[in-house]
């Protein structure tokens, strides 16, 4: 949704590694106007350019939903239901795959032609990632889309899995196929296959 919002407003959408890290220095300089990651952690710019804070745990997020609540009398819900409509639903998961360190390690460091695929979904594959496009830094994983969707894959620091992130822009069915494919094209992919 982030991706449909930022061209229809005819702005710039800069996608880099996850991890704040990585943009928090345009927020300070101005160059951004919102940044967010998978944790929901997210900060915005001031109105007026200027940063307004660095903090990515949710509280941003949570004040400008109060915020949005107060001004229109309205629930936030309700203003992304009227998104969805205007720009077309988006239907997203978050699932865990199980993988030991080696594994891991070999995702972080996936190169694309490691990925031998045509198709993803029953879609031609527009892009394969390993590099964030915004800034070409590593992903530490693989990203991959389509004109209905795409999966990212990276491996957590913390557990024995990797997470496989996917969105779907037809329907929940196809979601659970992109998730599907995505399992079986890492696991391949790690394997050498």
């Amino acid at each position: 949704m982030i991706d449909r919002v930022s061209h229809r407003l005819g702005r710039t959408l800069y996608e880099v590694p996850v991890g704040f890290k990585w943009f928090v220095s345009g927020l300070v300089d101005g160059s951004l106007g919102f940044g967010g990651e998978e944790s929901a952690g997210a900060s915005f710019s001031r109105l007026d350019g200027s940063v307004w804070t660095t903090d990515k745990d949710g509280l941003v997020p949570a004040l400008l939903s109060a915020e949005i609540t107060a001004r229109t009398g309205r629930d936030p819900g309700e203003a992304y239901r009227t998104m969805s409509q205007e720009l077309g639903s988006v239907f997203a998961n978050r699932v865990d795959a199980s993988a030991n360190a080696e594994q891991k390690t070999k995702l972080g460091k996936l190169d694309r032609q490691q990925v031998r695929i045509t198709e993803l979904a029953g879609e031609p594959i527009d892009q394969i990632l390993t590099h964030a496009p915004g800034n070409n830094a590593p992903i530490g994983g693989v990203k991959v889309t389509s004109s209905g969707g795409w999966f990212a894959a990276r491996p957590s620091g913390t557990e024995d899995i990797y997470k496989i992130y996917a969105e779907s822009f037809h329907d929940a069915g196809h979601l659970g196929r992109l998730i599907d494919e995505a399992q079986l094209i890492v696991d391949a992919a790690l394997a050498g296959a």
